[in-house]
């Protein structure tokens, strides 16, 4: 419930129009725990992951969860079973990546690909590692993330076409 207080609450803002979702999320994707329905279970292991807009500071939203584990979950939990505990591993993170979308790396693959549009995209990638580094990083390929992750994710041809003629185009400029 907390954490889903913490979703709305992203709602609210900070928005970025160039992101499909707008704002800031965090979600429960996996809640795993117990062995048999007449069982109190020994452990509980509760997977989320929040993502977040340029200038939401990760560590704070963290240490809010914290906070709120430290002060009330707890102590609740501890007032029947002593020996409670909670803690928090970090499985992943991806750097948090902008470009400029005046970069001239953003004008070429625009015009590499025949488009005059932008966005931002709201799942992970290596883009924050490379653009960390210095290395100028722009995020393109074929298909949509609308198919990808699901049970009949695909790429069309049309699309690995199209990607092909992007590629044989980038390539020959960069010979």
């Amino acid at each position: 419930v907390f954490l889903n207080s913490l979703d709305d609450r992203f709602r609210q803002g900070p928005h970025d129009a160039l992101y499909d979702v707008t704002h800031s999320t965090l979600s429960t994707g996996i809640i795993h725990g117990g062995t048999a329905i007449n069982i109190v279970p020994r452990d509980c292991e509760v997977t989320f992951e929040f993502r977040y807009l340029e200038g939401v500071d990760p560590d704070a939203i963290m240490a809010e969860i914290q906070e709120m584990v430290a002060h009330r979950l707890l102590p609740r939990m501890r007032s029947i079973a002593p020996e409670s505990d909670i803690s928090f591993e970090n499985i992943y993170a991806y750097p948090n990546f902008e470009i400029d979308p005046a970069h001239e790396w953003v004008t070429r693959v625009k015009n590499l690909a025949g488009s005059n549009t932008e966005a931002k995209v709201a799942y992970g990638t290596e883009a924050g590692y490379f653009s960390g580094l210095g290395i100028p990083t722009v995020v393109c390929g074929p298909g949509s993330i609308m198919q990808a992750h699901k049970p009949d994710e695909y790429v069309s041809l049309a699309q690995l076409q199209a990607c092909d003629t992007f590629l044989e185009k980038l390539a020959s400029q960069l010979q």
